[in-house]
């Protein structure tokens, strides 16, 4: 299971599937966690 989190949801929402929406213009950040430990951080830009 991967828990995904956007630092700014005026901007970028992500579904509870993981598919990044966005919503607004600007630029936030999404970071995926895995279980395991692992994460990723995703520089999301809205024009």
């Amino acid at each position: 299971m991967i828990t995904d989190l956007s630092t700014d949801t005026k901007v970028a929402k992500v579904t509870k599937k993981g598919v990044i929406k966005g919503v607004g213009k600007g630029t936030c950040y999404v970071y995926a966690y895995g279980h395991n430990g692992v994460s990723k951080k995703i520089k999301v830009t809205v024009k």
